[in-house]
């Protein structure tokens, strides 16, 4: 029987989601496969998905950014781990109508807990800011598929701090 290298964990431990904090996520495709770019229907489908999601799981939704391969994250949910689960299944079937047979997601995301000490509002300016450094947009405030529900004006806050 042939032995597997050990995974590494890039999880926080279960204990770790009910302490009520907000997290960082990335959750990337499935050999960085940029569903999003080749589809930008599904960018917009996920949009609407995490909306939707956040609205109904009564989740502070502090800043979304969908990249052409993964997708950011930083939320407050009484289950982050559900939210997580329940935003990959319902986007699955939108997929596989584009690339049948294709697999649409990594098998799991990377999360941070954000610390007292750090900046809600820093974290989500560089998950806005995304595009920017990869070069998609010049500027943060035009990409079509960031966001915000916590904060709605974040394209006027993002130009007025002058990282629009």
């Amino acid at each position: 029987m042939t032995h597997l290298p050990h995974r590494k964990r890039i999880r926080l431990s279960r204990d770790s989601y009910a302490q009520g904090d907000a997290f960082s996520t990335t959750i990337a495709t499935a050999g960085r496969h940029p569903w999003f770019r080749l589809h930008t229907d599904l960018a917009d489908a996920c949009v609407r998905v995490l909306v939707d999601l956040a609205v109904d799981r009564r989740a502070a939704l502090y800043a979304w950014c969908v990249m052409p391969d993964h997708v950011h994250l930083l939320l407050w949910d009484r289950g982050v781990t559900d939210f997580v689960r329940l935003l990959k299944g319902k986007m699955v079937p939108a997929g596989r109508r584009r690339e049948a047979g294709r697999t649409m997601w990594q098998r799991s995301y990377y999360d941070h807990g954000v610390r007292k000490e750090e900046s809600l509002e820093d974290i989500a300016v560089y998950i806005w800011q995304n595009p920017v450094r990869v070069g998609l947009v010049e500027s943060g405030s035009d990409y079509p598929w960031s966001g915000s529900l916590v904060w709605p004006d974040w394209r006027e806050w993002l130009q007025r701090a002058g990282r629009g």
